[in-house]
């Protein structure tokens, strides 16, 4: 992999913005970032962007990724929703497609959106067959459970040995939590702690019904919340009570879940966070924090080498249009036109057509695409995969989160 250089005139850094700065790549990792003249034959100047890290998607289903959203709640609890998805007609339309294939159209949907790595909730076995063609990065190192109430799905083993595997090897423990309001799952976190799954490697996911005390017992402990506020709000008319988490320093991420209940992508989701806590708390989220939660959060939570920018962290980068002012306020408000560029562990993947002659210069193939009325070049063959669920589904099905043309 050659070493090179991508310097702009924003560089997002865990400390703050730094005007004008240069990240030097060799081997899929970040050699350097400094505002000096870089030390490599290949430098990509990009006029009127932001280099941030990677986004993270801290949860999603890929095999659900399809269209229009289904339920009709709000819901007691996630399993009635569960139950008017697998009778919905539009399921039996998703299910005439190869698995292979949704996982396709759930890794593009959030490579456009500028995200280098999504957390894929779902057993192990499932996903491990996709994990070599996919154009983004599954996050597969970790332990599971579907959820924590008696009706919770089989996946993994015992919630002990889950937890006790994950915090032997610096691994998330990654759970369903609380995402309800009948009496069982409001006890949830308390079953959690009963079986031994709580504590800092533990990754819960909504958390709607988490009391007061419950916050300040994952906080103590030092365990993650994953934030999927569409789904939530669309499931339950409710959602988790970040303010208060926030407040009690707890380590909050954003996640989009599955389209067919939650956000069309990880830049619909921020935006939708950032209106849906105005609308809850009459006070402003920091797009800064929001950033932050779809960055360096997950990087901590699901122990990553990235989600931040700094000499050492592998090279996941995502370039955004700089639209004036408040860098952090325009990757919250950026659509899919403004991503700019994508580069995965040093490897360009995806970003504007102009800069097609890097790819070349890595010997990386490409195919040439309109994304929501921009020129784009991206891995893969995207539009052979939207030519294949077509035939599959015997009609032309349009993805709102790929709105994606033939160049």
């Amino acid at each position: 992999m050659k070493k090179w250089a991508i310097e702009s005139d924003v560089l997002i850094t865990p400390g703050k913005p730094v005007t004008k700065g240069k990240i030097v790549i060799n081997n899929g990792v970040i050699e350097d970032v400094t505002s000096r003249d870089a030390n490599s034959r290949m430098l990509l100047t990009i006029k009127d962007g932001i280099i941030s890290p990677g986004l993270i998607n801290s949860h999603d289903h890929l095999m659900g990724s399809y269209y229009p959203k289904v339920g009709n709640g709000p819901y007691e609890n996630w399993l009635p929703w569960d139950n008017d998805l697998k009778s919905a007609p539009v399921y039996e339309e998703r299910q005439q497609i190869a698995n292979r294939d949704l996982y396709l159209i759930g890794s593009y949907r959030n490579l456009l959106s500028g995200v280098t790595s999504v957390q894929d909730h779902i057993p192990h076995f499932v996903q491990e067959p996709y994990l070599d063609i996919l154009p983004i990065k599954l996050i597969s190192d970790f332990a599971i459970a579907h959820s924590i109430a008696s009706f919770a799905l089989n996946w993994g083993g015992d919630i002990q040995e889950e937890y006790a595997y994950a915090a032997a090897n610096s691994l998330p423990f990654i759970t369903h939590i609380a995402e309800g309001f009948d009496d069982e799952t409001r006890s949830d976190l308390q079953t959690l702690k009963s079986k031994k799954g709580f504590g800092p490697n533990s990754v819960l996911v909504h958390g709607i019904a988490f009391s007061e005390q419950d916050i300040s017992e994952i906080a103590s402990v030092g365990a993650s919340v994953v934030w999927c506020a569409d789904s939530n709000m669309f499931m339950f008319n409710k959602t988790a009570n970040v303010r208060e988490m926030l407040a009690a320093g707890v380590n909050v991420c954003i996640g989009t879940d599955s389209p067919m209940s939650g956000g069309l992508n990880i830049l619909h989701e921020m935006r939708y966070c950032k209106k849906v806590y105005n609308e809850l708390y009459q006070e402003e989220l920091p797009c800064r924090q929001i950033v932050k939660m779809a960055t360096e959060n997950p990087g901590k939570a699901f122990f990553l080498d990235s989600g931040r920018i700094e000499k050492g962290m592998l090279a996941d980068i995502t370039v955004f249009r700089n639209q004036g002012g408040d860098p952090y306020e325009s990757i919250v408000n950026a659509s899919l036109a403004d991503v700019r560029l994508v580069v995965i562990e040093g490897m360009p993947v995806y970003g504007d057509a102009e800069f097609a002659e890097v790819f070349a210069q890595q010997d990386i193939e490409v195919q040439h695409v309109v994304v929501d009325g921009s020129e784009k070049v991206v891995i893969g063959n995207l539009t052979g995969l939207l030519d294949r669920v077509n035939r599959a589904v015997g009609f032309n099905k349009k993805f709102p989160f790929l709105p994606v043309a033939e160049a």
